[in-house]
């Protein structure tokens, strides 16, 4: 089994443990308030791509680089960004509807981003498509499934859920961390990412950059719009962390560009701790101020 088989695993075991916090009652809540979900879709979708390509056009690193990034931010968050939603008790069901939609929209919006980008940086092969059922069965194995088990094991095995529930999360995000802990620091004939050093530091604050400033900017917008707290703290979750896996099938396979894979790798290096952190903090300064 290969280490990218194997992150597929833990993540719909994670999505397993996600579906089981869940009830049917907490989506409909979802699409009783949809100002937070048409928010979420907008910040996610448009916004990070846009503030993205705001630092791309004044860094100086090479096009593929830039190209990566942006390719990048067309790929918003999809089961981890579930899991650290679900880490920290906020809108779980917000965050998978987020995800599920995004799944479907993700298809026009990555091919058509990636052409205005190629287009305005002046390279070839601007054109792309991505694959529907790949893309489906993507997100119904790793996702959609999964959570549809939780929910419904919940429902049929609530005191037991009730008490292997702290266990659930502690045994998720260990499972996670052995993960991507091979991913990362693994040689590249283990299924690891092989990149230097130099390469890393040259990358990671650009990313950094992108990765905070969308997260603040989109909890404070959605605050100023009068989106309840913990919805707004879900929806910079879902905008800070993007899916990595996606975005390099994206580059290393349709595009087969190795170089424009490097910013995702490296993304994927620390990206869910921040996003984690991030989130951590603000849940406590919310509970402090009520």
């Amino acid at each position: 089994m290969t280490v990218d088989h194997l992150l597929a695993l833990a993540l719909a075991l994670i999505m397993f443990s996600v579906g089981t916090s869940l009830e049917v009652k907490d989506f409909k809540n979802v699409f009783a308030f949809p100002k937070a979900l048409f928010t979420g879709l907008f910040l996610q979708m448009i916004f990070l791509p846009a503030l993205a390509f705001l630092v791309c056009v004044l860094v100086p690193i090479g096009v593929d680089l830039k190209l990566g990034i942006l390719i990048l931010t067309l790929c918003p968050g999809g089961a981890t960004s579930n899991f650290i939603n679900y880490l920290l008790d906020l809108k779980t069901a917000l965050s998978i509807s987020l995800t599920l939609i995004n799944t479907i929209l993700i298809l026009f919006t990555v091919p058509l981003g990636y052409g205005l980008f190629a287009a305005y940086f002046n390279i070839g092969g601007g054109t792309l498509s991505l694959d529907f059922m790949t893309t489906f069965y993507s997100i119904l194995g790793n996702v959609l499934l999964p959570v549809l088990l939780g929910i419904v094991f919940r429902q049929m095995f609530l005191p037991l859920v009730i008490r292997l529930s702290k266990g659930l999360k502690y045994s998720s995000t260990l499972l996670l961390a052995i993960v991507f802990g091979i991913k990362i620091f693994a040689g590249e004939e283990s299924g690891g990412v092989g990149l230097q050093t130099q390469e890393i530091l040259g990358i990671m604050p650009i990313l950094l950059l992108i990765h905070f400033s969308a997260m603040f900017l989109s909890y404070f917008l959605s605050k100023a719009i009068k989106i309840e707290q913990f919805r707004a703290l879900t929806i910079s979750i879902e905008v800070g962390l993007q899916n990595t896996t996606l975005a390099l099938l994206v580059t290393s396979i349709y595009l087969a560009n190795t170089e424009m894979s490097k910013p995702s790798i490296v993304y994927a290096m620390f990206s869910f701790f921040t996003t984690f952190l991030f989130g951590y903090y603000f849940k406590q300064k919310i509970l402090k101020s009520r």
